[in-house]
């Protein structure tokens, strides 16, 4: 094999090109699992995960969708038999919480996903999975502490989704104190 003639420029374009491969691998699974629309496995998921419960706007923000996109998921997942908007305590707003078909599909959408990037992994040996690992948790750290610079200095209206939108919380550790992406957010 040639050696590059920048091997940090090498590996970013690596890094870029794996990236759209395992996410479009990923999203492929996710969304046949779901059948709704590119939105609504990271929707069931999140509800799931932690925001079982939570209003619309809190869904909005975590997908990174207008209020509109949202109220338009919301509509379809309630639809599909998968969601429902129950009123809120206080008796002003509205919660949306998963069905138990909801729930069931989303733990569907967690085993696949992981299905989906264990085959990505499979390459790798142990040792190697392990330093990939170690390398990731830097790097979630920085691109976290990024994007809370960025959000307080909110120079634009775009939304921008959180990463654990899609995640398995239990995979990532976060009970135990594990998950870098939590850590920085609340360091």
């Amino acid at each position: 094999m040639t050696q590059p003639l920048s091997s940090r420029r090498h590996t970013a374009n690596a890094l870029g090109a794996l990236s759209l491969v395992v996410a479009d691998r990923m999203n492929t699974a996710v969304e046949a699992v779901a059948g709704l629309g590119p939105s609504a496995p990271a929707a069931l998921v999140a509800m799931h995960e932690f925001l079982d419960g939570g209003s619309v706007t809190q869904l909005s923000s975590a997908l990174g969708l207008t209020h509109s996109g949202t109220v338009r998921l919301v509509d379809r997942l309630a639809a599909a038999g998968l969601a429902e908007r129950v009123g809120a305590p206080d008796g002003r707003a509205v919660s949306v919480v998963l069905t138990a078909r909801g729930r069931h599909t989303a733990e569907r959408i967690l085993r696949t996903r992981e299905r989906s990037l264990e085959s990505v992994l499979s390459a790798l040996s142990s040792d190697e999975a392990d330093h990939l690992a170690a390398a990731l948790d830097t790097m979630l750290t920085a691109l976290t502490r990024v994007r809370a610079e960025e959000r307080s200095a909110r120079t634009d209206d775009r939304p921008r989704p959180w990463l654990c939108r899609l995640c398995d919380f239990a995979a990532c550790g976060r009970g135990e104190g594990d998950c870098p992406v939590h850590n920085e957010a609340t360091s």
